[in-house]
């Protein structure tokens, strides 16, 4: 094997490792935000519903006033 593909092996292994710690570190930011939700939507459900509705209005909002 010439050197410049072993660089090229080892690069693509430096790749991958790097995929699979991003792809766990969003895993794992995911299931923390699912949590954190959930909690909130149990203590605050009124609080929860009013801001999805705000946020909701007011993508529709900019989103609408597009011509």
């Amino acid at each position: 094997m010439t050197r410049a593909a072993e660089l090229a092996e080892e690069a693509r292994d430096r790749a991958e490792e790097a995929y699979e710690a991003a792809h766990a570190a969003i895993e794992d930011g995911l299931d923390d935000a699912h949590r954190y939700l959930r909690r909130q939507w149990k203590e605050r459900p009124l609080a929860v519903t009013g801001t999805a509705l705000g946020v909701g209005l007011l993508i529709g909002l900019l989103l609408g006033n597009r011509r």
